[in-house]
């Protein structure tokens, strides 16, 4: 599961996870288990617990703004680079173009490709 495709299609992700567990959720379930799934209901709901706990600040950052590939920001060129040189090495294209972006925007999964 890739976060990109939770936040783009968070019940077609969540069905298909439970297809691939065999786990039958009654069809009148479906909209309150999606909804408690969403972020901001997770991040309330995690308020006092473990998440804050194990991390400063709790919630607030583990969660922080629901966005992918904030690293970009945080890391030199010099250690993007050595990312792009050891995922090239490590990985096959379509797994690398999945991790950075997800199935939905590459229109495949990894293991759909071999």
């Amino acid at each position: 599961m890739h976060y990109n495709d939770l936040k783009a299609d968070l019940d077609g992700e969540m069905r298909q996870l439970a297809a691939f567990l065999d786990i039958e959720v009654p069809e009148d379930l479906w909209p309150a288990t999606i909804a408690r799934c969403g972020l901001s209901e997770m991040r309330e709901e995690s308020r006092g617990g473990r998440i804050d706990i194990m991390f400063e600040n709790g919630a607030d950052v583990f969660f922080h703004k629901e966005t992918n590939g904030r690293w970009h920001d945080v890391l030199t060129p010099t250690q993007l680079d050595r990312y792009d040189a050891m995922v090239a090495a490590g990985l096959p294209a379509d797994a690398v173009r999945w991790l950075e972006s997800g199935s939905l925007i590459t229109g495949t999964r990894p293991h759909e490709s071999r």
